[in-house]
This record gives C-alpha cells, sequence and structure tokens, in this order.
C-alpha cells in the first residue's frame, strides 16, 4: 500500500462517520493508480466511469491546492463551499466552515504535494452531473501513486 492510500485511509476513518450525517450521502472512494497519471480530466473520468458514474470530460475544473481560501480555484474554497452548509437547505449548517476547512486541509493532505491535482465538476455557473441525483459536489484527487473520488449527492 502507497503512502497516499494509507492517508486516504486515515482520512476516511477520521471523516466518514461527520460527513454521511450530514445533509447528504457521501461516497469515498480511493484505489492506487496502475501507471503515471495523465490529464487531470482523463484521469477523472476514468476512475467515475469505473464506479458507475458519467464521464464528463473537459467539464471538470481544475483546481489549485495550494491556492488559500480568496485564491483564484481554491480548492480549499471549493471544498468548504461544499460542506460547510447543508446542500438542501443552505442555512442550515453540515460541518461548518471551520470543520470543512479542516476536512478539505486533510483531504488534500493526503496527496502527495509535488504531484497533487484536485478536479471538481462544479464551476461558476452550476455544474456537470456525474450522477442522476438533484444536487452533487464531486472531487476527484490524485497524485503519481493514488486517486480518491469525494462524491455528495443529495435530493431535493
Amino acid at each position: 500500500m502507497s503512502d497516499t492510500l494509507a492517508r486516504l485511509d486515515a482520512f476516511i476513518a477520521a471523516w466518514r462517520e461527520r460527513l454521511c450525517a450530514g445533509s447528504a450521502e457521501v461516497r469515498i472512494e480511493a484505489r492506487a493508480l496502475e501507471h503515471s497519471p495523465g490529464l487531470h480530466s482523463a484521469c477523472a473520468d476514468a476512475l467515475v466511469t469505473s464506479l458507475g458514474y458519467l464521464p464528463i470530460g473537459g467539464n471538470w475544473e481544475l483546481l489549485d491546492a495550494e491556492a488559500e481560501l480568496d485564491g483564484a480555484r481554491s480548492a480549499r474554497a471549493a471544498l468548504v463551499e461544499a460542506f460547510a452548509r447543508h446542500m438542501v437547505f443552505s442555512h442550515e449548517p453540515w460541518l461548518g466552515e471551520a470543520d470543512a476547512l479542516a476536512m478539505g486541509e486533510d483531504f488534500l493532505a493526503c496527496f502527495d504535494t509535488r504531484t497533487r491535482q484536485i478536479v471538481t465538476n462544479r464551476m461558476y455557473f452550476g455544474w456537470n452531473p456525474i450522477t442522476p441525483a438533484s444536487l452533487e459536489w464531486a472531487f476527484v484527487a490524485f497524485d503519481d501513486t493514488a486517486i480518491a473520488l469525494l462524491l455528495a449527492t443529495a435530493e431535493d
């Protein structure tokens, strides 16, 4: 098992219960990469289709895993936005901003910073669905040894 997969296992053990007790159904899948990753959208599509979800090709939005919360295309900001508030009733908290940031930091820390990439199916205008759910937010992150899907879905 790679160091990344070991860190992902620890992340899942630490966060699964909190994430699944919230406003959405959450699926976290992690696996080893059999060969070096290629284009970020192709890696994300390969993972989601292997799990029975829809590919969205170039519609994966590449996020900046190094950017601060107020940075352009910040992965941290996207993870906070996705998990801080209830997906259906956005005035209600889910993890809250501080815990959503901690969860996001823990997720990003699973991956080697030298090769880490993260994409989302959300863009400024909405999202590109990979599931039939009414609401969803998907993140696929990977480095040169492992890849993971963090998917939240809900029905309104």
